[in-house]
């Protein structure tokens, strides 16, 4: 640490039971000259249950950037500043990343106090291999981007690890059916909280067990297993489906999708593998 210099401390805070905060949290919250949290009602809670009482603004989204010049002007007077996100740790589809770059920018040290993380709480339990995973956070709203960014995740085969809200999760499950296939997967919900749930098995299983969306509260952290690497190698579009493929889409049969879906499921091949090579003839078609 620079002396006679703050440091900005990003702390992990608990995801819901508040025991798992840390020793070590504890002391750097106590100490900080300034808490920048992302809710400053939920941090208030946190340290009322801890006894400390250092002063807490907000820093969220909205105010990050606002906030930074507060930060910087404590951390040159030599005061510590700690940043806390809602629940977990800051920066990982949460905000915090721009104050935190821009702190580093200014010469300051940035250091991480490691603690309770929802990803590695649902891999540890989820009972498929995690020597690794990708870590996609949330998928787009739009279901026409969602199926978009499913397709660019098809082909790992690598855990695929999201989180998702309540009211999106029915469609996000149906959308990674469509896109990704009926694989095993792993829902978590309310992790360390009172109503914690969790479902595995097939995509269209747990979709089963969660139909009604009115069932399904509470933040969510998906785990779906990646492709298989046997089948990632042998999914080759060949001559005879590129002249399929070409004569449903240019005679008007079928669109993109429609076509994509049905020559996948004829064929075996990944839909993401048919879906490009479907985009592609329509692309080149328009060129011509």
């Amino acid at each position: 640490m620079k002396e006679g210099r703050g440091s900005l401390f990003v702390v992990a805070t608990p995801i819901g039971n508040l025991g798992d905060i840390t020793f070590r949290a504890v002391k750097v919250l106590e100490a900080s000259g300034l808490i920048a949290a992302e809710d400053t009602r939920r941090t208030r809670k946190l340290l009322s249950s801890r006894g400390i009482g250092a002063r807490v603004v907000s820093c969220n989204e909205h105010n990050e950037m606002e906030r930074l010049v507060l930060v910087l002007e404590l951390l040159s007077a030599g005061r510590d500043v700690a940043l806390v996100s809602d629940a977990g740790t800051p920066g990982i589809s949460d905000p915090g990343q721009r104050l935190i770059g821009a702190v580093r920018e200014n010469g300051f040290d940035v250091v991480p106090i490691p603690g309770p993380s929802a990803v590695a709480c649902a891999l540890s339990v989820c009972g498929m291999s995690a020597r690794a995973y990708h870590f996609a956070g949330f998928l787009p709203a739009s279901a026409t981007e969602r199926r978009k960014a499913l397709e660019g995740l098809s082909e790992l085969d690598t855990l695929l690890v999201f989180f998702e809200s309540p009211h999106r999760i029915t469609d996000a499950i149906m959308d990674m059916i469509e896109v990704l296939g009926d694989r095993m997967a792993f829902l978590s919900r309310e992790m360390t909280k009172l109503h914690e749930t969790y479902l595995s098995g097939p995509l269209s299983g747990i979709l089963g067990q969660i139909d009604s969306p009115k069932r399904v509260r509470g933040e969510i952290t998906m785990v779906v297993e990646g492709a298989k690497r046997s089948r990632s190698r042998n999914d080759q579009i060949s001559g005879e489906m590129t002249t399929i493929l070409r004569g449903l889409l240019t005679e008007g049969t079928m669109g993109v999708r429609e076509a994509a879906t049905l020559l996948s499921k004829v064929s075996g091949v990944k839909r993401g593998k048919v879906y490009e090579a479907a985009l592609n003839i329509v692309r080149k078609g328009r060129e011509q």
